[in-house]
């Protein structure tokens, strides 16, 4: 399996930037993880569009979910093959002819090609999902997409390969901004505790991209644009 990191931030770009999307591949399985600005053309970097298998929008926000009328557009003018799955957990606006949208439910399963999806119900301003991609030799990613910390997500992210995380925020001084999104302290927490290989500290705040992690952050690094790792 092999994660491309496409875009990195939230809820709004770096100058350059793109806002949460990645490429999971698994040979001829192809899988966009989110859709925020800049998804698509960097995506076509990398693959066709016609080589989508499916979609999965963490939830509906724009900086994850902002490009997917311009996926609709794509496949409306011939770009790909229709209709392609997209999951969500509000599907209310993705009921069209290009689109065979499925509703996420906590817990639920998914086959899509040689992977495996589980999707886990997160703490966030609107209904939300993280999912645990999974491929044939046992190998697995983890996505928290945005939520705040709860102990659900130990259990959820336990020994995965890699956890992709919601790292927005550099310290718990903001409470409002603390019940949607961890910190990065939280996020190198979670990951030592769920026992994961590498963490990846994603959706990282436009305006201040980077801040000072602590000395034991160990196999924990920030997301970079463009980045490719093999899982």
């Amino acid at each position: 399996m092999k994660l491309t990191l496409l875009g990195v931030y939230g809820p709004f770009p770096a100058a350059g930037g793109g806002c949460s999307s990645y490429l999971v591949e698994d040979g001829d399985t192809k899988i966009l993880l989110d859709c925020g600005s800049g998804a698509l053309s960097r995506l076509l970097k990398h693959i066709p569009l016609a080589a989508l298998d499916a979609v999965v929008l963490s939830h509906m926000h724009a900086d994850h979910a902002g490009e997917i009328d311009l996926v609709r557009y794509a496949l409306e003018f011939g770009q790909g093959k229709a209709p392609i799955r997209v999951f969500s957990p509000e599907i209310g606006t993705l009921r069209r002819a290009v689109f065979e949208p499925v509703e996420i439910k906590d817990g639920m399963t998914a086959r899509v090609g040689s992977l495996t999806l589980t999707f886990f119900a997160v703490h966030h301003a609107v209904p939300t999902a993280g999912v645990r991609i999974e491929d044939g030799a046992g190998h697995a990613l983890f996505y928290t997409g945005d939520t705040s910390y709860f102990d659900g997500l130990v259990r959820a992210a336990s020994g995965a390969d890699v956890l992709l995380a919601d790292a927005c925020l550099k310290d718990a001084s903001n409470e409002k901004a603390l019940k949607n999104h961890m910190t990065g302290e939280q996020v190198i927490r979670l990951g030592r505790d769920a026992g994961c290989g590498r963490t990846l500290l994603t959706h990282r705040f436009g305006a201040e991209p980077t801040y000072p992690l602590p000395a034991d952050a160990g196999n924990a690094a920030f997301a970079e644009e463009g980045a490719v790792y093999e899982i």
